[in-house]
């Protein structure tokens, strides 16, 4: 595996240096380059984010040009990495199956998806500023599927996958004669804002079964685990979360920007 940079270190020798990590993430529908310091409070987002498609693999070089000879850069991701890979020749890399130290109940720990490996990482490692407020957390990331994963103390007990949001549209449109396909990208990120989770036209009535239905299944899921494992609260994260409407949950928190510092937080365990 070939890398550029050196172990972590404030500035190198150099006052006016400030040494930075990259991190690639590349998702089954986007990828992400994050950018964070080197030396700093875990909780603190990235300094910058840009997002692609995955498969927007010629946008590398201008990416590249932001990288300084001293930075490091990591690609890592549950999509597919090869085309990035080439891209970013002296990057370190995570694939998917790569041994992390993860205190996980799963049977087999290789085949857990480096995106929730890195949403349990951030917060056992207080990767988020709540994160010592509970004891136990739900991570509910929604994004091409819904992962739910659960973390007590420093330990990931398991999770749960379900079809994301796209996907439960996708299904009812391809699965029928006349049913249409909603465009998400025209609702307002609370669909669910309504009083009554009805919907008053075709259209309407399809996003309340898809993200109403998600919502109920959310909710159950944590009233069930709740009676098991008390003071559990919920962490929101991904590109369709804030679509969601969980009424029956308190506290639920959001961090937009949880996977990408469980990736930066498991790259500094690994390398320095």
């Amino acid at each position: 595996m070939g890398a550029h940079g050196g172990r972590c270190s404030s500035n190198h020798g150099n006052t006016g240096l400030v040494v930075k990590n990259w991190i690639l993430e590349v998702g089954n529908t986007r990828a992400k380059w994050a950018c964070f310091e080197c030396i700093g409070d875990p909780s603190k987002p990235p300094l910058k984010v840009h997002s692609t498609r995955s498969s927007d693999v010629q946008v590398a070089p201008t990416w590249r040009r932001e990288v300084q000879a001293e930075d490091r850069v990591m690609v890592t991701g549950s999509g597919d990495l090869g085309d990035w890979i080439h891209a970013f020749p002296t990057a370190f890399v995570l694939r998917p199956g790569d041994p992390i130290p993860l205190n996980t109940g799963v049977t087999e720990p290789t085949a857990l998806g480096l995106d929730r490996i890195a949403n349990a990482w951030a917060v056992i490692h207080n990767c988020f500023t709540q994160a010592s407020e509970h004891q136990a957390w739900m991570i509910v990331d929604v994004g091409t599927c819904v992962t739910l994963d659960v973390v007590q103390h420093t330990k990931h007990l398991g999770g749960v996958i379900s079809p994301g949001v796209k996907m439960r549209m996708k299904a009812m449109a391809e699965g029928t004669a006349r049913l249409p396909q909603p465009n998400l990208l025209s609702q307002n990120k609370h669909p669910m804002a309504q009083s009554l989770a009805l919907g008053n036209n075709t259209e309407n009535a399809l996003l309340r079964g898809g993200l109403g239905g998600l919502s109920a299944e959310i909710e159950g899921t944590w009233a069930s685990l709740n009676q098991k494992i008390p003071d559990m609260g919920v962490l929101l994260t991904g590109g369709d979360a804030l679509r969601l409407e969980l009424r029956d949950i308190l506290p639920t928190f959001a961090d937009a920007h949880l996977t990408l510092k469980g990736f930066h937080a498991i790259f500094k365990h690994l390398y320095g």
